[in-house]
């Protein structure tokens, strides 16, 4: 599914984003790589471990999470992730927002072969619609998974 983009805001995803969405939960994490594990946790503890979803969800936001902390200047002192968690009838949405990097954009990486840098690659593959957004030195990936799939 190609990546869609949406103006994000400075502190976690757009609200414009969230519109007829129910927040569940947010969380703001240090950037560091030993915090992905806090976020799936997070995250799965929000939809719980019985939604149709929740593998998936769980799998797509470490990648999220994983790259923020690889790849931004999260990774710096000081630096943060943010995560929400939400909800409609019709699916989750996930955001992931983090400190941004110089000139860098998320970008999906089709080398199947290689041992890292397939994490949008996977993202691509399962969500029904992922995207991300700039905006005030902060960028915010997110994806939605459909319920019934």
């Amino acid at each position: 599914m190609p990546a869609e983009t949406a103006q994000a805001s400075g502190q976690g995803a757009d609200p414009a984003l969230l519109t007829h969405w129910l927040i569940l939960g947010r969380v703001r994490l240090p950037g560091r790589p030993e915090h992905v594990g806090d976020a799936r946790r997070f995250v799965a503890r929000k939809i719980g471990s019985q939604h149709e979803q929740a593998d998936v969800t769980v799998l797509l936001t470490s990648e999220l999470v994983t790259n923020a902390v690889t790849h931004s200047r999260s990774r710096l002192a000081g630096g943060t992730v943010d995560v929400v968690v939400a909800a409609r009838p019709a699916g989750l949405l996930i955001t992931v927002t983090d400190d941004g990097s110089d000139g860098q954009f998320p970008a999906v990486r089709h080398d199947p072969g290689s041992e890292g840098g397939n994490g949008l690659l996977l993202v691509e593959s399962l969500a029904d619609a992922w995207g991300f957004a700039d905006m005030a030195g902060r960028t915010t990936v997110w994806f939605r998974l459909n319920s019934g799939r």
